[in-house]
Parts: C-alpha cells; structure tokens; sequence
C-alpha cells in the first residue's frame, strides 16, 4: 500500500509526562512492514539521513522538546501511534482528550444561504449561452431561458455539501413545452470539484416536465444510470411564490413543496427509495435552464462512421442537423472529454443517431444517458428569492420517524397527522373512582370544582381538588362556593331555645366549623352548647357581662352528620349571648 504519513501533536501535559519518564511514546507498524520516524521541529523529506527507518520492533520515545513534532512515514504498512503511562496505560490516543477523559468526534456541519444580495460569482460558477442568461437585482435571482433553440444557463455551487442534507428554494416561475428549469443535488469529483455524472436528485419544475404551475417531476440517480424521473405530480403553485425543497437521506430521498412564509406544513412530499444518489458521496447544488423539449433515454453507444459517437435512442423522431443535449452517458467519452452538451445529429435510422464532430472513446454501460432536442420556447423565466443548503453534521444519527409525511410506516412508533394538533394524553392505571391496583395512578392535574363532587368508595382514588383558578384546596380550607358563616341574632340569644347556625347542607353533606366567637351582653352566666342536630358536639361557658367576645379556632374542624342542621343553644335563660361562627360543607 502507498506510504502514509501521520504527525502526532501532543499536549504539554504530555510532553512533561514524556520528560519526566512518567510516559513513553510508543510506534509500532499494525503488520510486519518497516516505517520510518522523525522527531523534530519540521517533516524532513522521504530519504533524509534524519528519516530513520525503524523495524517491526515498537519504537520508545523519552525526553521530547515541547516543540518536537514527531513524524511516522510507514512504509508498507500505517502505524498505530500512542502515549503511554510507565505501568502500560494509555495516556494519550487519537481523538482522546486527557483533560475531559473522553473521545472526542469532530464533524463537518455546512450551512449555505444565498439571499442574492451578493454577485453570484461570490457562491456560484455561472455558464450561459445562446442568450440565456442568470441575473440579480432587488434580492431576487432571474435565470432567463431566452428564445434560442439549445440555450442553456447553469449554476453549480461552490460549496459542497454531504448526505443526509436538505436544500430549499423560494421559487416563481414561468413556463414553455420547451425549456427544462431543474433545481438539483449533483456528486462531484473530490479532486477537481466538478459534476462527475454518477448521482443526482432533484426535480424539474420546467414547462418541458409540465406546462401547468401545480405540478413537476422528481428524478433521482445512483451509479452513472440515467436518472429515474417520475410520473408529474402536485405541487402547490409555482406561479407565485412556493418553497421547494430536496431532501436525500442515506435511506431515502424526499421532495416537499410548502407555501411560503406561513406556518403550515409542508403540503406535498414524495419519496424516492430506488436509485438514490450514493451516501458516501459529494455534493454540490445545481441550477438550470434548459431550451430543449422532453427527455429520451439511451440505451446504447458505440463508434459510428468514421469514429463518431453512435447512440442507440428508440423511436427519437429527429432529423439530421437537430441539435441535441447528452447527459449522463456513463463510460462514453469523447476523445477523453466528458460527454455532455449540445451535439448536432446524423440520422442513421429511426432508433440510431450519430453525433457530428465527436470521437468515441470508452465503453457504454447499459443503462445511462438521455438527450433531449433543442428547442425554442417562449420567453420563460425562473425565478428565486433564495436557496439555502443545511448540511447535516456527517457523524449525527439521521432521525428517520416521519420526516414531514403525512403517512405512518416511516417512524419508529410514531405517527404523523396532517394539518391538525397531535395531543397525546398521560393516562395513569387508575381512574377516578376506580378501585386502586397494585401501582399507584398517575396524577397531571387536580379537578377544579366549584360543587363537591360524589363521595367515592373507601380505598377508591379520589381526585385532588382546586379553586377554578387552580388554587389548591386543603383542610380545614374549602372552595369559596362551599365555605359559609352565621351571623349573631340581633339582641343576641336571651332564651335556652335551638338557634339553627345552618341548615341540613344537602345528602351527604356535613357542616364543619372552623372558627366560633361568643359574647355574654347579659347579667346572668350561661353554658353554650353547638349541636348537631339534638346532640350536643361542643359546650363552652360565659361569664356575664363579658366586655370583649371570646374567639375559638378549631384545628380539627367541628362537624355535623351528614345531611343534619348546626344548632346553637343557651342552657340559662336571662343571658343575652351573641354567636358568630364560620366554616365549609364537605363530604
């Protein structure tokens, strides 16, 4: 295997360590191949006396500057580098940070927004001919298809990006039966950075796919195939501005339309599963317009008269001198060049052309390429008021449940219900007034009640209570609706006669008292009982002529039963007492 180099940068803390012979750091090849080593302050070249060559033995380090670099250049075989403690611990390794004592795992995150504000030479690499054109003013992005047979105008991003991501547009746009404006994901060379024609996804919203504003195609591409484009389909009106969006994920792609600026939900999504572009791969966003009419597939190629490209393409209606546009013929090329453009045909039959002035070179893989004649639409225009691309972080787990559908069965137990509020309810083993089971219920909220409710069972699950502005109810303390107080008689109780301080609250209802304050006016001393009913619940006694009433917090409230009147009663008769008493009706 080539040679490969790897640096090792480590931490001060590592270098005292190394230093102080508290650590050793230890190289060793993964097989039976030679590398060779260096330690210094700059990679010396493959063959300098300093590059020394070392064998399958591990090679120990002590007593590193805090500025060496130590270099390993293995040979046949990579080496595994670490630091190590005097008892054989691993102190340092790659991604582990000593500090945190934990591994640490970067990721590339990109985010690419064009709002066109901006020349579009600062985000994009422009190419247009034939009189289209790709223009901004106002914020706005205009690619203008012009009337020319053939004119094409594309825009492919700097930036690249990685699967899963998800790219939108706001988009308005016109269309024709000839002009193509495709809005679109395309892998690319690592090296060179251009389009290699291997995988795509994207759809084509152009007059070409459907001459009707609420509709488009999607297509997809794994493998240098020729893209797999759908049936048309519904989409929310590109006549004025929609979003749409590409979405591709390394288990499926998506594409969603959605009304701009507002806060619904995406209104339609479809979902490709075969052919979709390869995961591993790069990406860079493509736009285009295309003056051609409908696509046609290839299904052959081979050198043709005099060297020239033959293709295979059934039934292509054309006539020799149409121009065509080629794309996506895997393992053809011409004279070595990418074959893709515009291309002027030979006729050969009613399934075979030839293109004029090409070479061919290669070997046609079965399944690739379409083209598509050159044709001259009316003035039609695309238009966006932005594009924006978020690349997920690489090494993020892709959450798969739902992604915006309004279907189940793409979710891990979860549903997604269009254009209306999920609620989803906490529902403990035990409902009111349920016998309690061996796990106790689940309380999320307090009934707010402004009338006692039914008395349960004994045992049974009783609801908490709340005033209706959910303030919590607790003894001796009742909602307001059921709290009640009696005032004294005028002239207060001069005889041994009942004084009904309330009445029978009602079935199954008691009477309970809080608070009672009396008050002797007389010149004769009496007892004072509270009864329930008849029987007598509370005696107290009073002086005469009292000057200030006596006052009687109950703790444990007083109480009736159920159903039964509160009466108050003098045992002497000559006595003028004053009653007043406060308290709740409850169960």
């Amino acid at each position: 295997m080539p040679s490969l180099t790897r640096q090792i940068t480590l931490s001060p803390d590592t270098y005292t360590a190394i230093a102080t012979g508290v650590a050793q750091c230890r190289i060793a090849p993964i097989g039976v191949g030679a590398f060779r080593l260096h330690v210094g302050s700059a990679q010396p070249a493959p063959g300098t006396p300093d590059h020394v060559a070392a064998r399958i033995e591990p090679l120990c380090l002590t007593n590193l500057a805090r500025a060496d670099i130590v270099y390993a250049r293995a040979e046949t075989e990579p080496v595994v580098i670490a630091v190590l403690t005097g008892s054989g611990g691993a102190l340092e390794l790659a991604g582990y940070d000593a500090l945190d004592d934990m591994l640490k795992v970067k990721s590339v995150q990109k985010k690419m927004r064009d709002s066109f504000t901006r020349p579009l030479a600062d985000l994009w690499q422009v190419t247009a001919a034939d009189g289209a054109s790709a223009t901004i003013a106002g914020g706005t992005l205009t690619i203008a298809s012009g009337t020319t047979a053939g004119a094409v105008v594309e825009l492919l991003s700097k930036d690249s990006f990685t699967i899963p991501f998800r790219a939108m547009a706001g988009v308005v746009n016109t269309r024709h039966a000839n002009n193509h404006q495709i809005l679109e994901a395309v892998s690319i060379d690592a090296l060179t950075g251009l389009p290699d024609g291997k995988h795509c996804f994207g759809i084509d919203i152009g007059g070409a796919a459907s001459t009707t504003a609420t509709l488009m195609r999607y297509f997809s591409q794994n493998g240098g195939l020729t893209p797999l484009e759908s049936a048309t389909v519904t989409i929310l009106t590109t006549a004025s501005a929609s979003i749409l969006e590409i979405e591709p994920f390394s288990d499926e792609a998506y594409v969603h339309s959605r009304a701009l600026d507002a806060t619904s939900g995406r209104a339609n999504s479809y979902v490709r599963h075969q052919q979709i572009p390869d995961p591993s791969a790069l990406y860079k966003l493509r736009l285009r317009s295309l003056n051609h009419a409908a696509w046609k597939a290839v299904t052959g190629a081979v050198a043709g008269t005099g060297g020239v490209i033959r293709l295979a393409v059934a039934a292509h209606g054309l006539a020799t001198g149409n121009l065509v546009w080629v794309e996506y013929l895997n393992g053809v090329s011409n004279a070595g060049a990418e074959l893709r453009g515009n291309f002027t045909v030979t006729v050969i039959d009613a399934n075979q052309i030839d293109l004029q002035g090409t070479v061919f070179a290669g070997a046609y893989i079965a399944g690739s390429g379409r083209v598509a004649l050159a044709a001259a639409p009316t003035a039609v225009s695309l238009q966006m008021s932005f594009i924006n691309c978020q690349d997920y972080a690489e090494l993020t787990a892709e959450i798969t449940a739902g992604r915006g559908q309004i279907v189940e069965g793409q979710a891990i137990a979860a549903r997604t219900v269009a254009g209306s509020v999920v609620t989803a309810t906490a529902v403990g083993p035990v409902a009111h007034d349920g016998a309690r089971g061996s796990t106790a219920p689940v309380i999320v909220a307090a009934r707010a009640v402004t009338a006692a409710y039914a008395s349960v069972a004994s045992g049974d699950v009783a609801d908490l209570i709340t005033t209706v502005q959910g303030v919590q109810v607790v003894r001796p303390w009742q909602i307001p609706e059921l709290e009640w107080s009696s005032a004294a008689a005028a002239g207060g109780i001069t005889n041994t006669t009942d004084v009904v301080l309330g009445a029978a609250a009602g079935a199954g209802l008691r009477r309970f008292v809080t608070a009672l304050q009396l008050k002797n006016a007389g010149t004769v001393a009496t007892e004072v009982v509270l009864k329930d009913g008849s029987t007598v619940i509370w005696r107290g006694h009073l002086g005469a002529s009292m000057t200030l009433s006596e006052s009687h917090q109950f703790a444990d409230p007083l109480r009736t039963t159920a159903n039964t009147a509160l009466n108050v009663a003098c045992i002497t008769t000559g006595a003028q007492v004053y009653v007043n008493a406060q308290g709740f009706i409850a169960p």
